[in-house]
């Protein structure tokens, strides 16, 4: 029979990542990272060195990063747009929030798409353009902040 644990995913004020082990004896500290694409695998190898080696159900519980609200417009870094989307702007709407981490925003031409947090930057809606920032709202039913 496997065992299952739960390592907890907090953010630091610098935007690292920082992974708690639900030890047998409390909370054990499995250090820092400051990419998504890390966790899983730092979850698993700091859950067998609290429990040992053998099959093991390991769940990721991520905070929500305290710098990012629903209805936020955002953006995806531009190390990470995909060259062959052709929208005619990179703007889009945070709808809301996984537990694993990722957040889910919806593009009013490409639709919904799901980035982890270190992937978005924060837009001020008034330098979007009041037309981009309509055509949001329209298709996701939030208000921009």
């Amino acid at each position: 029979m496997s065992s299952s644990v739960t390592v907890h995913v907090h953010f630091n004020a610098d935007r690292s990542m920082r992974l708690v082990v639900a030890g047998p004896h409390g909370p054990v500290d499995a250090g820092v990272t400051r990419r998504s694409a890390d966790l899983g695998r730092l979850a698993r190898e700091a859950a067998a060195a609290e429990y040992g080696p053998g099959p093991m159900e390991v769940d990721v519980l991520v905070d929500r990063p305290p710098w990012l609200e629903e209805g936020m417009i955002v953006r995806p870094d531009a190390s990470v747009v995909d060259p062959t989307e052709q929208p005619t702007h990179p703007f889009a709407q945070i709808v809301g929030f996984l537990p694993v981490g990722g957040v889910l925003v919806v593009h009013p031409e490409s639709g919904a798409a799901v980035y982890p947090p270190e992937e978005l930057v924060v837009c001020d809606p008034r330098s979007v353009g009041s037309g981009i920032v309509e055509a949001i709202v329209r298709r996701t039913g939030f208000a921009a902040p």
